[in-house]
């Protein structure tokens, strides 16, 4: 069954489903699991939070070459065993005595390890005849399967192997996957952006339109909340909530929502999904004001979750929103590599309420710029002709997904 018909996309192979959810696992728990390590073993907080972010920049790096379209199938398949057996080791090591030494070189081979893996994922799309729809149910599956694989998040012994484990089972699944398959030159139709535009990079002066802020923020949501998932799930530990209920909470709202409207949010108007995300943006900066511990942080994790859910499956149907194809995913990576720099100062120096204050911070802004371009639109020339226009006329109707 296609997850839009009419929109030109298809059911994807079950080749290319298992291999977009074995990439979005390696990445969910590469974001979550490196962050623990660097969490528990680095001699700060702001230097944990420079090992996540160097650990961001290395994924762009990598996947500039991983998906550029010259790295045959079984150069591919040499890298993900070697890479998959190098994080492996390094994690385990870092568990053991190792220290943040060995936790550089397993950041370093992770990245590798989730670039090459959506190397695999865009040689099985582009094998297919039709345009597959796009990565939503794999996504979810797959974030699903690194919540179960993380388990305590806290447990750093356990997260030495467990994680270990799963980064080679992943690696020899994808080579029996992306066999028969070699990786085209890269075409105009590739997402822009950082991994299938989980961290976008947003279209050229998208930032001068006030209408798109509650979406762009609502992508940036994610950052902040994955970056200092490890911090609030021991300090929900400290409330009697166990680590793995927050993470679980979080993956959920990030992937349940919008797995549930993936049918019609192609069909949102830009408006409308504006007003979902600045709404749910809103939600999550008045429970971390105002709620009491833990729900605070669990409200945060599900409303601020939810918010990046529903901005990312919006934009996956519409070009328009992702921003310029081909966009080197190098450059996406290395700004929210700085911003993450710049939250873990924030977070180091201002603790719980920093991370709060950010939060609080999004939803207002998002708020106010809805508000604004809102009450703009309605005495803009041409507001009454506007709201006449039958939906099928927005621009943002265009077919997208590739």
């Amino acid at each position: 069954m296609n997850e839009q018909p009419g929109h030109g996309a298809r059911t994807p192979s079950p080749r290319l489903t298992a291999a977009r959810a074995c990439a979005w696992a390696l990445l969910v728990a590469g974001w979550i699991g490196i962050g623990s390590f660097a969490m528990a073993l680095a001699p700060g907080v702001g230097s944990g939070f420079a090992l996540v972010a160097l650990w961001l920049l290395a994924l762009g790096a990598t996947a500039t070459v991983a998906t550029g379209g010259g790295l045959p199938a079984w150069a591919r398949a040499l890298a993900l065993c070697a890479s998959a057996a190098i994080t492996a080791v390094s994690l385990w090591s870092a568990a053991h005595g190792g220290g943040v030494a060995a936790l550089l070189i397993a950041v370093l081979g992770w990245a590798a390890l989730t670039a090459l893996a959506s190397g695999v994922v865009r040689s099985l799309r582009l094998a297919q005849r039709t345009t597959p729809a796009p990565p939503i149910a794999a996504a979810a599956l797959g974030a699903l399967f690194a919540g179960g694989v993380l388990g305590d998040v806290g447990d750093v012994v356990a997260l030495g192997w467990r994680p270990g484990l799963f980064v080679v089972a992943t690696a020899v699944m994808l080579v029996v996957l992306q066999r028969g398959t070699d990786l085209r030159p890269r075409a105009p139709g590739c997402r822009a952006g950082l991994f299938d535009c989980s961290l976008p990079a947003w279209p050229v002066g998208a930032w001068r339109e006030p209408m798109l802020w509650p979406t762009l923020l609502a992508g940036l949501a994610m950052l902040p909340m994955m970056a200092t998932l490890p911090l609030m799930a021991a300090w929900c530990r400290a409330q009697a909530v166990a680590p793995q209920a927050m993470v679980l909470v979080h993956l959920a709202a990030m992937f349940g929502p919008v797995l549930l409207l993936r049918r019609s949010i192609a069909a949102w108007s830009l408006r409308r999904l504006s007003a979902v995300c600045a709404g749910l943006l809103a939600i999550g900066a008045a429970v971390v004001a105002w709620a009491t511990p833990p729900w605070d942080l669990l409200g945060l994790a599900a409303a601020h979750g939810a918010a990046w859910g529903i901005a990312w499956g919006g934009q996956l149907w519409a070009p328009a929103r992702r921003g310029q194809r081909g966009t080197s995913p190098l450059r996406a990576a290395a700004g929210y590599a700085v911003l993450t720099l710049l939250f873990g100062f924030v977070v180091e120096r201002f603790g719980a309420h920093g991370v709060a204050g950010v939060h609080a911070l999004l939803g207002l802004v998002a708020v106010a710029a809805w508000v604004f371009s809102s009450t703009a639109r309605a005495f803009a020339p041409g507001a009454a002709a506007r709201r006449h226009a039958t939906p099928e006329a927005h621009p943002d109707h265009r077919a997208g997904g590739r």
